[in-house]
């Protein structure tokens, strides 16, 4: 699976609530001030997933309503305030949530996530690790990674820090690793003989959830493994890809694959005990790479 991994991600679409005016009165016997300058109509934004499909950029509702396209490109993720969006594909982009104010930072790659704090993106770059500024100031490549130990062992991909920014996970041929944020102390945390992807760090740190074909059904499936790399247990049992945890950690969105006749990929989201999966988009949309905003009002 090169950089360009087959992802799944559902779209939603931004609501904007208009504040209403409050005009007030005064009494008969007092003198009524006359109305003060009518105040800016500010729109009010909420919480919103983004996924790609593969061309475009979506939004929509954490129901799954309101689907609207907002700028080209792949891999969207959030910016820790839930306003902006990073983007991959031809270039590291950001954007704001309502399509507005599209930046290119650099020129290629893919899977790009800011750090928590806000300040840095990390990216993958023909198959090496790349963090920039969030302003694509002070670009340069991650780590020295070790030589490769076998096959397929030399491509990394999938990126992802952890909730306090001082780690960042990823894949490394068919294995997860882990490394400081600047790039030090590189390891693998999952090396065995199955292909393993999209490792995401749950919001409260103990966990990684990752997709793996370790069920040995020709696909893969989520897992769920210690932030130390041990104790793996499923999470689901269909073709599924591309885990993004909810901002409070309770939840998880991932891409269903449907395979022949009825091909596509759905946005679906679960408890983050696997329980209760619903799916999120419509079959006719395809919809992959999931990412959930933070509500820019909380």
């Amino acid at each position: 699976m090169g950089e360009r991994r087959s992802r799944f991600l559902g779209v939603a679409a931004i609501s904007v609530v208009l504040a209403g005016l409050i005009v007030g009165c005064g009494s008969a016997e007092e003198a009524s001030p006359g109305p003060g300058p009518t105040p800016a109509l500010q729109p009010v934004r909420s919480a919103k997933i983004a996924f790609d499909d593969s061309e475009s950029v979506f939004v929509m509702n954490p129901d799954g309503s309101g689907v609207t396209k907002i700028a080209p490109g792949t891999d969207p993720s959030f910016a820790p305030d839930g306003t902006t969006l990073v983007t991959g594909g031809g270039w590291i982009s950001t954007v704001s949530v309502d399509g507005s104010g599209l930046r290119k930072l650099a020129e290629g790659g893919y899977t790009p996530v800011f750090s928590p704090d806000g300040t840095r993106i990390v990216f993958v770059r023909g198959g090496d690790l790349f963090v920039m500024n969030a302003d694509g100031a002070d670009l340069r490549k991650l780590g020295d990674l070790p030589a490769p130990t076998g096959p397929n062992q030399d491509s990394s991909r999938s990126p992802a820090y952890s909730p306090d920014g001082s780690k960042i996970v990823f894949c490394r041929g068919s294995a997860i690793w882990v490394m400081g944020a600047d790039g030090a102390d590189a390891r693998p945390l999952l090396a065995d003989k199955h292909f393993n992807s999209d490792p995401v760090f749950s919001p409260d740190g103990t966990t990684i959830v990752f997709a793996s074909n370790r069920g040995g059904k020709n696909r893969s499936e989520l897992y769920e493994i210690d932030a130390e790399g041990s104790a793996v247990r499923p999470l689901t049992d269909d073709w599924t890809v591309g885990p993004a945890f909810s901002p409070d950690g309770a939840k998880i969105l991932y891409t269903l694959a449907r395979s022949a006749p009825d091909s596509g990929a759905e946005i679906w989201v679960m408890n983050r005990d696997g329980s209760q999966p619903r799916r999120l988009t419509e079959p006719s949309q395809v919809a992959q790479h999931p990412s959930w905003g933070a509500d820019p009002n909380s």
